[in-house]
C-alpha cells in the first residue's frame, strides 16, 4: 500500500489513479485466489457432512458459505485478470489458467442460486441431494484445475509431478567434467548457462518470465526485458544482470528472491568475469584476460559438486508424525534426503525468525536429521546447545547468523560432520579450536568472519584434510569498471 501511495504522492504522469489502483488490486490476486479455494472446499465437507445425521444442523452453513466464495472467485478472477496485464507468464498456459478461473467464479455463482430448494425441480429428497453433491464435486473439481495450472505458473508446468527434494541444494552441474582443460571451455555454454539454469531459469525461461525477462537463450538475454537490455557488455557494473546478485538480501529487487537459494561467491564472480570482459556467447576460456581467475572459480564450483553430504548407512525409524507436523505447521521445510532411507533434512529458510528458545522443536528427529540449515535465523551460541544434540548432522548451515564464535564448543561431538558454514558470522582465530573435535569435517566456509590467514594457517596445520573457502574472490580493476567515490 505504501508504494501505491508513493504514486498518488509523486503525481506520477505515466499512471492515472484508475491504472494505479488497477495494477494494486491485481498484485492482491496471490492473496485473494487462495480464500474461494479454501471457503469453497469448506463448504463441500459441510455438504457431506450434513449428509449424517450428527452433523445435520452445518447444512444451514452451507448455502452462505457458498456465496461468501463464489464472491470471493469474482474477485479473485478479476485481480487475477488485472495481473496478467503486467505480463512476464507463459501465454498459452495464462490463457487457460485465465477462462478456468472465470468458469470457476462463473460456476460457483450459479451454483449458489442452482443449489437453493425452491430453484431445483426434483421433489425427491434423495435426488435432490444427489444432484447437489454431484455439482458440488464439479466445482471442487474445475477449482482445483485452476489452482493447479496457476500453480503451474508460478513454479513451472511440471512442478507437482517432478518433485526432487535435491533441487534446493545442489550445485549448478557445469558441463565442465572435473580434470578437463578449463581453458578449452566456452565459457558461456559450460559454465555461465548452468549457473543461470539453476539460479535464474525457475522465474526467467520459456515456462515463466518474470519482468518480461527470458535468460534460457542466447537472444532473449541479448534483448533483455521490459527496461531494456540486462547485460552491458565491458560494464558489469551497469548491467542489470549482475548488479540485481549485487544489491542486499533484503532488497525488492534482488535476485534471485530471498526465499531462493543464492548464488555462490564463486557463481557470482564468474557472472561478473563474463561481462566484464565482453559477455561473449562463443569464447573459450584461454581467450579471456583473467584465466587464472576463472580457473580458480571453476574448479571451486566442480569441488562443491563432487562434494555432496553424508548420508548415514545405518537404518533408522521413521521421524515421529507429531514432530514433522510441529516444524511445518511453522513454516520449517522438512524433505527427505533420499528414497531408500527416513533421513531428512531441515531447513528454516521460510521461517528465519526462529531463536535459541524454538530450538527444540528439533530434539525428536535427532536420530534422523542430517542436513541442517539455520542461515540467516536469530540462533545465537546459546543456541548451538540444541544443535549439538543433533549428533548424526552431516552438514550445518549457520551463515550470516548472530552467533560469535564461543558457542562452537557446543558443536564440538558432531562426530559425524562433514561440511560447516560459518560465514557472515563473528567467528573469530581462538574459536576454530572447538572445530578440531571435529574428526571427519571435510569443508569449511569461513569467508566474510573475522578469521584471519594467521588462525586459518594454524587450524590447518591441526586439520589438514579440511577445506577451507575463504572467498577471496576480488577481480583486478579494470578500464571499464565503474567507481563509486563516497564522501561522509
Amino acid at each position: 500500500m505504501f508504494t501505491c501511495w508513493k504514486y498518488f504522492e509523486n503525481d506520477t504522469p505515466d499512471f492515472g489513479m484508475i491504472q494505479i489502483m488497477a495494477q494494486f488490486f491485481g498484485r492482491l490476486h496471490p492473496v485473494l485466489v487462495h480464500l474461494p479455494i479454501g471457503i469453497l472446499i469448506l463448504a463441500f465437507i459441510f455438504e457431506i457432512l450434513s449428509l449424517f445425521p450428527r452433523y445435520k444442523k452445518l447444512g444451514q452453513s452451507i448455502q452462505p458459505t457458498i456465496l461468501i466464495g463464489a464472491l470471493f472467485s469474482i474477485g479473485a478472477a478479476i485481480s487475477g485478470y488485472l495481473l496478467s496485464q503486467e505480463g512476464g507468464y507463459d501465454e498459452k498456459l495464462l490463457g487457460v489458467h485465465r477462462n478456468s478461473g472465470i468458469a470457476t467464479a462463473i460456476f460457483a455463482t450459479l451454483f449458489y442460486f442452482f443449489r437453493r430448494k425452491s430453484i431445483l425441480s426434483l421433489n425427491n429428497k434423495g435426488k435432490r441431494k444427489t444432484a447437489r453433491l454431484m455439482f458440488f464435486a464439479l466445482l471442487v473439481l474445475l477449482l482445483s484445475f485452476t489452482g493447479h495450472l496457476g500453480g503451474s505458473m508460478t513454479h513451472g508446468e511440471d512442478y507437482l509431478f517432478n518433485f526432487d527434494p535435491e533441487t534446493d541444494i545442489v550445485n549448478p552441474v557445469l558441463k565442465v567434467e572435473p580434470g578437463a582443460d578449463i581453458d578449452s571451455v566456452v565459457l558461456y555454454t559450460d559454465v555461465i548457462e548452468p549457473i543461470l539454469a539453476a539460479r535464474c531459469y525457475s522465474c526467467h525461461s520459456s515456462k515463466k518470465q518474470k519482468g518480461q525477462l527470458r535468460l534460457d537463450q542466447v537472444q532473449f538475454i541479448e534483448k533483455g526485458n521490459k527496461n531494456g537490455p540486462v547485460i552491458v557488455a565491458g560494464i558489469a557494473d551497469s548491467s542489470a544482470l549482475y548488479g540485481r546478485l549485487m544489491l542486499p538480501l533484503e532488497h525488492e529487487d534482488h535476485m534471485p528472491p530471498n526465499e531462493k537459494l543464492q548464488p555462490s561467491s564463486a557463481e557470482i564472480a564468474l557472472i561478473q568475469t563474463w561481462i566484464q570482459e565482453g559477455a561473449s556467447f562463443t569464447s573459450q576460456v584461454q581467450h579471456y584476460g583473467q584465466i587464472e581467475n576463472i580457473r580458480t572459480y571453476v574448479n571451486t564450483l566442480l569441488a562443491q559438486t563432487l562434494r555432496k553430504p553424508l548420508i548415514p548407512t545405518e537404518p533408522v525409524s521413521a521421524p515421529p508424525a507429531s514432530a514433522l507436523s510441529a516444524l511445518t505447521s511453522k513454516g520449517i521445510l522438512v524433505v527427505p534426503v533420499s528414497t531408500e532411507s527416513n533421513y531428512v533434512s531441515v531447513s528454516f529458510v521460510n521461517a528465519r525468525g526462529v531463536a535459541d528458545g524454538g530450538l527444540a522443536i528439533l530434539a525428536p528427529l535427532r536420530d534422523q536429521l542430517v542436513w541442517l540449515n539455520m542461515s540467516r535465523t536469530a540462533i545465537t551460541d546459546l543456541g548451538l546447545q540444541a544443535v549439538g544434540e543433533l549428533h548424526r548432522l552431516t552438514e550445518l548451515n549457520l551463515n550470516y547468523t548472530p552467533i560469535n564464535g564461543g558457542g562452537l564448543k557446543s558443536i564440538a561431538g558432531l562426530v559425524n560432520l562433514t561440511s560447516l558454514n560459518l560465514v557472515g558470522t563473528e567467528v573469530g582465530d581462538e574459536d576454530l579450536q572447538h572445530l578440531t573435535a571435529l574428526r571427519n569435517l571435510k569443508k569449511l566456509f569461513l569467508y566474510q568472519t573475522k578469521v584471519t590467514s594467521d588462525g586459518i594457517k594454524a587450524f590447518s596445520e591441526l586439520m589438514p584434510s579440511v577445506e577451507i573457502d575463504t572467498g577471496g574472490y576480488s577481480l583486478p580493476q579494470l578500464p571499464g569498471d565503474s567507481i563509486i567515490v563516497q564522501h561522509d
